[in-house]
């Protein structure tokens, strides 16, 4: 079976973002900042590798495959774990639990790929001032969203704050996604992590 660009693009998305959560949920606070480290400078080799016209084996062929026309290689994965990495290290400072950071990663994760994914094909009405983004997909993306975030605040948090806090992470998201113009993969997780942190200090369970 075939797919088209988009479709592996948000496929690939979606499998490594709960993949790369999961990985950060069981592994120990200092192993998961050690890992998103390495990943976010990692990433920034990789692409620099392929950049200058070599191969690096399974991610050239992931480029190839997935990569929007006319964009830095493996920028978008690069602009992820740049962006996770700043919040879990702000996370670190203040002390702040590491669930918030796993929250943010599933609302990239889950939001993103279903909100682009499904509103290409069954979006209908666009979201004013965007060419590309619809109310169905957005919807949709907004409930996916809030249900993994919500999942893991449950474990920490009472069901009540969980659900106002991912509620308020996934709507930040899907707003970064569809109307802040820097790469959403960065502005999406530290947008709706800076979020949820503001509304836990403002119900007082931080």
């Amino acid at each position: 079976m075939q797919f088209d660009l988009e479709t592996r693009r948000q496929g690939v998305h979606l499998f490594t973002g709960l993949l790369f959560a999961a990985i950060v949920h069981v592994l120990p606070v200092e192993l998961g900042f050690a890992f998103l480290g390495v990943m976010a400078g990692g990433t920034v080799a990789v692409s620099k590798i392929i950049t200058s016209g070599h191969r690096v084996p399974i991610f050239s062929w992931l480029v190839k495959k997935t990569e929007r026309k006319g964009k830095p290689p493996a920028s978008g994965v690069t602009w992820y774990f740049l962006g996770v990495f700043l919040i879990f290290v702000l996370s670190m400072l203040m002390g702040i639990a590491k669930d918030y950071v796993i929250a943010a990663m599933l609302i990239v994760a889950i939001g993103d790929s279903i909100c682009t994914g499904l509103g290409r094909k069954i979006g209908k009405k666009r979201l004013p001032r965007t060419t590309t983004k619809s109310y169905e997909g957005s919807f949709i993306g907004f409930g996916t969203a809030f249900f993994g975030a919500a999942f893991v605040l449950n474990l920490t948090l009472a069901t009540t704050p969980a659900m106002i806090i991912a509620a308020t992470g996934a709507f930040v998201g899907l707003l970064a996604e569809a109307y802040v113009k820097i790469d959403d993969n960065l502005t999406i997780p530290v947008l709706s992590w800076l979020a949820m942190v503001i509304v836990a200090l403002f119900i007082g369970v931080l």
